[in-house]
């Protein structure tokens, strides 16, 4: 908007479950003085920044298909993304498949089984 003396902000998803990039993703990049990633970090559930959009049909990952897939989320062959960090999304390591517990030892205890809060 250099015409106008307009600042112009865009946010979103930079690439697809393949890493690659979205074509709107692309132009905008090619455009951009500058790309800032946002101080409000997805984590792999390892607990390292995630930057992979993964899909997995049935739990595993797929690097294979269309880049918009429409799946239904209760056939067994649901389809579904998870975000993990590099490493993991290289490995096909979903939590599912790490069969990972919470990164925290301790979760948040905001109750316990069968406790009622009023």
């Amino acid at each position: 908007m250099d015409e106008l003396s307009i600042d112009a902000y865009a946010f979103g998803i930079l690439t697809d479950f393949r890493t690659r990039l979205f074509p709107g993703s692309a132009r905008l990049v090619e455009l951009a003085d500058r790309v800032q990633y946002l101080q409000v970090e997805a984590l792999c559930w390892c607990g390292a920044r995630a930057l992979h959009n993964a899909r997995t049909i049935s739990g595993e990952i797929t690097v294979d298909g269309d880049q918009v897939l429409v799946g239904d989320v209760n056939s067994a062959d649901a389809v579904a993304y998870e975000v993990l960090c590099r490493r993991h999304y290289r490995a096909r390591l979903t939590a599912k498949n790490a069969k990972s517990a919470h990164i925290s030892s301790q979760p948040l205890p905001f109750t316990s089984e069968g406790e009622n809060l009023s």
